[in-house]
């Protein structure tokens, strides 16, 4: 990232709902790459194409709680442009959209365990063409294991010279290994506490309990169908 003169780092997921794993990760990816890095885009997906569509809250309701939880947060800002379109929030179509919308670089922030996975994504190996990847280790997720998956994908992926942590990829782009803290908060977990009236205080931002609790009941309604499913 040195390289670059100002950067945006793109933070996608589902926020169902959003907790402040998703905001300390945010956080210390920007505070990682000061002052090179504009701002970090929380980007909330419409129609996650690898997750059934049962049990998520409407993509307005989700974006309300992550603005409400940047809001005194300068460097962070949510994004609704998957709710523009009507097709399945794919990241190909979100990064290259993103990519002719603004002047800085982008890299794309994710954990180990999507980029395991990356090879079943839409264009996934493709993707570090349109924004460098930083990976974030999860779990038990190491170096090595970094190296063996970016090998599996890309066998002819090298190794930057001023950079350990970075490696080239044969058909354009970068993937850097980034091992920053990572709490182990679970929106799947926080749902069921929720669903099971336990109280989710300090796993999410007052902002989100605040809208949670106010409409309780079809919060409930929605991730309760979530659980059948």
């Amino acid at each position: 990232m040195e390289r670059y003169p100002e950067a945006l780092i793109v933070l996608g997921g589902s926020f169902n709902p959003p907790h402040i794993g998703h905001l300390r990760l945010a956080i210390e990816a920007a505070e990682s790459f000061a002052p090179k890095v504009a701002e970090v885009l929380l980007v909330p997906c419409a129609k996650p194409p690898h997750k059934a569509s049962v049990g998520f809250l409407p993509f307005a309701m989700r974006c309300r709680m992550l603005e409400a939880s940047v809001a005194s947060i300068p460097f962070l800002r949510v994004s609704r442009l998957e709710g523009e379109r009507t097709s399945l929030s794919y990241t190909w179509d979100t990064l290259s959209v993103l990519k002719q919308q603004v002047k800085a670089e982008l890299a794309f922030l994710l954990g180990s365990d999507d980029y395991l996975a990356l090879s079943t994504w839409y264009r996934g190996l493709e993707l570090p063409g349109l924004a460098r990847f930083l990976v974030v280790p999860r779990g038990d997720f190491g170096y090595d294991d970094f190296l063996r998956v970016t090998y599996a994908h890309w066998p002819g992926a090298q190794q930057l010279s001023d950079d350990a942590l970075c490696w080239t990829l044969p058909g354009g782009g970068e993937v850097a290994y980034l091992p920053l803290p990572w709490l182990e908060v679970s929106s799947t977990d926080i749902r069921r506490r929720f669903l099971a009236r336990k109280a989710i205080d300090y796993l999410v931002p007052g902002a989100v309990l605040d809208i949670l609790q106010e409409q309780s009941g079809n919060v409930r309604s929605i991730w309760s169908l979530g659980e059948q499913s």
